[in-house]
């Protein structure tokens, strides 16, 4: 029972003595060809790899960057922060290689290199911005979303020197292109631009007309449709060929480069990618806030609230690294939960401390989940809103599962005392006095919520309620006794 809590021990340890392992420089040379991966989820634990990548590729003078791209997307925050980091940090020419897909944020990263060369058979575009929805799975975010992320890809597409209207056609379905020849240039036009140089020249020297994007479809290409439109530079079947490209444009004359540097994320790295995950994220909360739920159930302190502690520090410290929480986020949801416990174990009822309480935990992981919390960007808050409503909700199903089925088990049953000390077994219960019985009066020495302590004549015995809870120093009347249980109410002013 204890190797989970030592292990987790061990994990955030390890996290936190060393969050982010260095590669080992090395000493800079001719001809160095940084490669960085850009695979799986977009997140902001890649975007801190590639920013540590880049740092490392400038120290060393690299000759170029590669971008090695092979993914569906992920969050927009992340993947503009990769776009200034290249635009800021790269040494000297930046390609985009996409080796299978640069959908989404994928696609605003290639947008971002000075090159794009695609492998036969992928494909880049379809970055229409989505939020999470818990009915309908993924929903189109709002204009304003949509009109903002636009322009980011125009403006990216344009400081690299990429077709513009491809790349806003990627985000907005609104956008229908028409690739058109104009003295012998193949031009990339929407119909109203068409209409505008088609009435500032001659109409016949506008030939091939050709609809390559449809109004309320979104723009994705292949990598043969990418190199027709003069959006990637070359196709290639192959790594190698890749590389001989690449040398034949940094105009080296060595057949191979002298060296080749590819950069992996650390192994701390990739655990703070995996912690900070939205499906993981919420089954941190999940597990965090059911251990801290049993643990409230059972006396004392065990195994399960150490876990559940265990569980929301790694939440919180994951989200730390990638810049997304800090300590008043974190001091925002223990206060919340303090609150909490306080409403919950000393003040009758459910009121302004317990709401309070709420406010403040929901807030806090909120802020953690926030990168721009001043700002509130729809897409950021809407993923949050999302991990956090379905953490509320994992919690919630496991734990009547657990309150329902977890009793019936057999570990469960291996951990509970479940003999009975009968009568027929020669088991005897300590007889009440005699002055206790129905009807007699005394004053709740502790608060009974409930169960607690009483005094009568001077005797101080364990009462439970009703059900009902009743403050210290208050008139209660026995109303039932079953052996040597008393059951008490208290007693009302005629």
């Amino acid at each position: 029972m204890k190797k989970p809590a030592v292990l987790l021990i061990i994990l955030i340890i390890a996290v936190f003595f060393s969050p982010w392992q260095k590669t080992p420089s090395i000493a800079a040379e001719e001809n160095t060809l940084f490669i960085i991966p850009v695979e799986g989820t977009i997140d902001l634990g890649l975007s801190a790899f590639i920013k540590r990548a880049l740092i490392q590729a400038n120290e060393e003078k690299a000759a170029a960057v590669v971008l090695k791209i092979n993914t569906f997307g992920g969050r927009v925050d992340a993947a503009d922060e990769i776009v200034n980091n290249v635009q800021d940090l790269a040494p000297g020419p930046t390609f985009a290689y996409i080796t299978h897909s640069a959908w989404s944020a994928g696609a605003l990263i290639a947008l971002s290199c000075d090159s794009i060369i695609m492998n036969e058979g992928s494909s880049i575009g379809s970055a229409e911005p989505r939020m999470m929805g818990l009915d309908q799975g993924q929903q189109p975010t709002d204009e304003k979303m949509v009109s903002a992320l636009r322009a980011k890809f125009k403006a990216t597409a344009e400081s690299n020197k990429h077709s513009a209207n491809l790349a806003q056609a990627m985000v907005d379905k609104e956008i229908e292109l028409i690739q058109v020849s104009f003295k012998n240039e193949l031009l990339i036009l929407t119909p109203q631009e068409l209409q505008e140089k088609k009435s500032e020249q001659n109409k016949k020297l506008f030939e091939n007309e050709k609809v390559i994007c449809p109004k309320d479809k979104l723009l994705n290409l292949t990598a043969d449709e990418a190199k027709n439109l003069s959006l990637s530079n070359i196709t290639v079947k192959s790594e190698d060929e890749f590389f001989s490209y690449i040398r034949e444009q940094l105009a080296l004359e060595s057949i191979t480069f002298t060296r080749k540097i590819t950069l992996e994320p650390t192994w701390s790295e990739n655990i703070v990618r995996f912690l900070t995950h939205p499906i993981v994220s919420s089954l941190l909360l999940s597990l965090g806030f059911l251990g801290i739920l049993f643990e409230l159930k059972m006396p004392g302190w065990g195994i399960s609230g150490t876990l559940g502690v265990l569980f929301l520090i790694l939440f919180f410290w994951g989200h730390y690294l990638v810049g997304l929480a800090n300590w008043m986020d974190l001091a925002i949801f223990v206060i919340g939960f303090i609150l909490l416990l306080i409403e919950l174990l000393a003040v009758p009822g459910f009121g302004i401390i317990g709401l309070t309480g709420l406010l403040f935990i929901i807030s806090g992981l909120v802020l953690t989940l926030l990168k721009h919390p001043f700002t509130l960007p729809s897409f950021e808050l809407d993923s949050a809103l999302f991990t956090i409503s379905g953490a509320f909700i994992i919690t919630f199903v496991l734990a009547i599962l657990g309150f329902r089925f977890l009793p019936r088990t057999n570990l469960f049953k291996r951990v509970i005392l479940r003999a009975c000390e009968e009568k027929n077994l020669g088991f005897q219960t300590e007889s009440l006095a005699q002055n206790i019985c129905l009807g007699k009066v005394g004053i709740s020495k502790t608060i009974l919520r409930p169960s607690g302590k009483a005094v009568f004549d001077d005797e101080v015995l364990d009462v439970t309620t009703l059900g009902e809870f009743i403050p210290k120093g208050k008139i209660v009347i026995i109303v039932k006794i079953e052996g040597n249980k008393i059951f008490v109410e208290q007693k009302r002013s005629s």
